[in-house]
């Protein structure tokens, strides 16, 4: 591939990547280097504040935690806190990862740039890539508003109580975002505010972590799926013109060394299950709680639905293989076409911690159990 046609490559790949790099801008990251030194000094400002703004806030909400054990040791007055304390330590954890692993992501795109499917393109491969590319973009652009409206219905949520209490005539005061243990009076006029803008702050930079770090990996997912599907179609038109033994054995060692390119990185994807509650507090509370718990549905089931995909578009390349024209072939061209069947059959799955692989069948796991878990919670605790 030359330089130009990689350019143009680069450019698509980043195109199918530009929410993920808007909202890494948000938190002082990104995969391009600063133009010049006041954007190297504005970036790493952005990284620092929003580090620091994440640890206060996981830190409190630790404490506060333990505090709420040590007055009240009961389940139900504890268990509400963690769902919060959980997303903002993943939050961490996904940001540590981001930064840490920056330079490998960024080879990993201009790697996956070497062999992006660029014109010209036969009608079936030009089909799938604008199919694949459509798809993308439009569960990212999903998942983006999803956690966008979750982050702003909470952070809104004091405000919104707030008002309906002065319509219903009580005592109104407004609330605050998380429920965090800070070492002075929150309730001062001044540090009122300054506590309400920075946990909304903190909380719009956990979504900014998780909406990047999780939309690199649908849009690589996805992008691997692609070129196993293109993959697929070129292997199935082995022999369907006529060649030399020479120029088939070339075709198919081509295409085997572009399987070998998609299944050798080593991804460590790490999967986390957000513990979500509904707190029956305020309406709005049972609302914004509601949202929470369907962002973290929509974040493990999106994460499930792209290793599967991955997972059978693997396998459907040996069955590509077998319904090619193989038998056209000379024996040493079918003896390659043996060595990437076998390799195959091989399966690749994304782990979660090398725990248990992340499929749709892992999806239907955590929620069967997950419900059970609740169920039997909620019988146990319930008033009746």
């Amino acid at each position: 591939m030359d330089e130009a046609t990689r350019k143009s490559a680069k450019m698509e790949i980043d195109e199918s990547l530009m929410l993920s790099t808007f909202t890494m801008r948000r938190i002082g990251l990104s995969f391009n280097k600063p133009q010049n030194t006041a954007a190297y000094f504005r970036q790493k400002l952005n990284f620092v504040l929003s580090m620091c703004s994440i640890c206060i806030h996981v830190s409190t909400e630790l404490i506060n935690i333990f505090v709420t054990f040590a007055n009240s040791p009961r389940v139900e007055d504890v268990v509400p806190l963690f769902h919060t304390f959980g997303y903002g330590a993943l939050s961490i954890a996904k940001v540590f990862v981001l930064w840490y692993k920056n330079t490998v992501f960024a080879e990993l795109i201009d790697e996956l740039a070497g062999i992006w499917p660029m014109p010209p393109l036969d009608e079936d491969a030009l089909a799938i890539k604008q199919k694949s590319l459509t798809a993308s973009r439009i569960s990212h652009r999903w998942y983006f508003s999803v956690s966008i409206l979750g982050v702003c219905f909470y952070s809104l949520t004091p405000i919104v109580v707030y008002f309906f209490q002065v319509w219903q005539g009580q005592d109104a005061q407004i609330g605050f975002v998380w429920v965090s243990w800070y070492p002075f009076d929150k309730y001062e006029p001044f540090t009122h505010v300054a506590v309400y803008l920075f946990e909304t702050f903190a909380g719009v930079t956990c979504v900014w972590i998780m909406v990047s770090s999780d939309l690199v990996f649908f849009g690589m997912a996805s992008h691997i799926t692609l070129l196993m599907r293109i993959l697929q179609r070129r292997l199935e038109s082995l022999a369907s013109i006529k060649q030399t033994d020479e120029e088939n054995y070339e075709e198919i060692r081509s295409n085997i060394k572009l399987h070998q390119t998609l299944i050798s990185p080593n991804l460590l994807i790490k999967l986390g299950t957000n513990p979500s509650e509904a707190r029956l507090l305020e309406p709005f509370m049972v609302i914004s709680s509601k949202l929470f718990l369907g962002s973290a549905l929509l974040q493990v089931g999106a994460m499930c639905w792209y290793a599967d995909d991955i997972f059978h578009a693997n396998g459907d390349v040996a069955a590509a293989v077998y319904n090619s024209n193989w038998y056209k072939m000379s024996p040493r061209c079918r003896r390659a076409l043996l060595f990437l069947i076998l390799r195959c059959h091989k399966p690749i799955a994304f782990t979660a911690m090398k725990f248990t692989n992340i499929s749709l069948v892992t999806y239907s796991s955590i929620l069967t159990r997950s419900y059970s878990y609740f169920a039997l919670l909620y019988t146990m605790y319930s008033d009746n």
